[in-house]
């Protein structure tokens, strides 16, 4: 039975609905370009998958056309007679009225095809937010191990000072001990930045062959509330499941309805009986309809769990909706926090620069040491690494958001 009008109407509106979806999937080549050869090809297959499972469910309703060639010799036992039968035939049971499963079961494996694309996409934007989250960790790192290598510059100026004082009789060994492990905490932290940096390298290198200290990194901007949560992947691959699981659900109610088939049977036949009188060589058809209305004791209680299941689904999509809300107002807060951070750390840069004029002054006059100056120096230039580090801090949530929404970085 052909589809009817409302049928054609409700599909225009999905595919009007999904249009957007369509063109960013056509555009995925672009999607992993940063990504390594192998993730590439992973990929690729992977999207080869889901588009012969499309095909597959979409048209799995359509009844294989059975072929058949047979050849027979007889020998009668009632006397001496023999007979050749030579048959070709090719035979067909086609349903055409499943009480709108035909419908349902299309609708079906276009939802289906939805909610794996949005998987797909996903996918790729996993992969490439590891990518750069990779990257941005690197480049921060990079700046914390400036920061401590100034830090452990500070620490020397300061074990230089305490031990000349010690040797004076002006502090006790409790002071240059502890200076001493200063020094040593720092250059534990100077070890342990330098292997981050190796360790985000590999990382980089498991999932893309770019090199990080080359690499440009752009600049991700806010996304807005509306836009996250009406875009981000996963409300839409819970919407899209949820659509899923409804066709689903009238596929499995419609298998429990009246159905009518198309029999047809039509062949070539060549019957020889020798002695006998009756011999035919030619063709054959048959043609009939049948009607089946499935009688199972347990079809209610079948048809009322994939109702529910469409049900849940569709509640878990509520919940994602207001688990996202609390979310994106998390990651708010975090960015505030790291913006505060700058704020101040920019006030207490002021004052280091006044500080400075003083100090450089006072060695000008010979009233002030070159190490304080210095120490004062260093320290200024540890907050100004420390505004790089928050602003970087605030590009690690900017992607994370990015990534929620895109598969890729589209301005690279």
């Amino acid at each position: 039975m052909l589809p009817k009008k409302e049928y054609y109407d409700e599909m225009k509106k999905r595919y009007i609905a999904t249009l957007p979806l369509l063109l960013m999937t056509n555009l995925c080549g672009s999607d992993n370009a940063l990504l390594s050869g192998e993730k590439q090809e992973l990929l690729r297959q992977q999207k080869e998958i889901y588009e012969f499972e499309h095909e597959k469910l979409r048209t799995n309703w359509i009844a294989p056309l059975n072929l058949n060639a047979s050849y027979s010799y007889d020998k009668s036992a009632q006397g001496d007679y023999h007979s050749d039968t030579e048959n070709l035939s090719a035979s067909i049971s086609q349903d055409i009225f499943r009480s709108g499963g035909i419908m349902y079961q299309i609708a079906y494996a276009d939802a289906k095809k939805q909610s794996e694309s949005i998987a797909y996409q996903q996918q790729i934007a996993a992969l490439n937010q590891q990518l750069f989250l990779a990257l941005l960790t690197y480049q921060k790192n990079s700046v914390l191990l400036e920061q401590s290598q100034k830090r452990l510059d500070n620490k020397e100026i300061e074990i230089f000072i305490k031990r000349q004082l010690y040797d004076a009789g002006k502090v006790d060994i409790t002071e240059l001990n502890n200076a001493f492990m200063g020094k040593s905490n720092e250059l534990k932290t100077l070890i342990s930045l330098k292997y981050a940096l190796s360790e985000q390298r590999f990382e980089i290198a498991k999932i893309s062959d770019i090199t990080p200290d080359t690499f440009p990194i752009p600049r991700f901007e806010m996304i807005a509330k509306e836009q996250y949560l009406s875009g981000q992947f996963d409300l839409q691959y819970a919407q899209a499941q949820s659509d899923t699981l409804k066709n689903l659900s009238e596929v499995t109610a419609t298998n429990y309805l009246p159905s009518i088939a198309l029999n047809a049977d039509v062949g070539y036949r060549n019957y020889d009986p020798k002695e006998l009188s009756g011999a035919y060589n030619g063709n054959y058809y048959s043609a009939g309809f049948q009607l089946t209305m499935p009688l199972v004791y347990n079809a209610s209680a079948t048809i009322q769990e994939a109702q529910a299941t469409y049900l849940k689904e569709a509640a878990k999509t509520a919940d994602k909706k207001r688990e996202l809300n609390a979310q994106y107002a998390q990651v708010l807060e975090k960015i505030q926090s790291y913006r505060d951070t700058i704020s101040i750390t920019s006030k207490n840069l002021l004052l280091y620069d006044e500080l400075i004029r003083v100090l450089q002054a006072g060695v000008n006059a010979g009233t002030k040491t070159g190490y304080d100056l210095q120490t004062l120096k260093n320290t200024k230039t540890i907050e100004e690494l420390e505004i790089k580090i928050n602003e970087i801090n605030i590009q690690i949530e900017f992607a994370k958001l990015h990534f929620a929404l895109h598969p890729s970085k589209e301005n690279l």
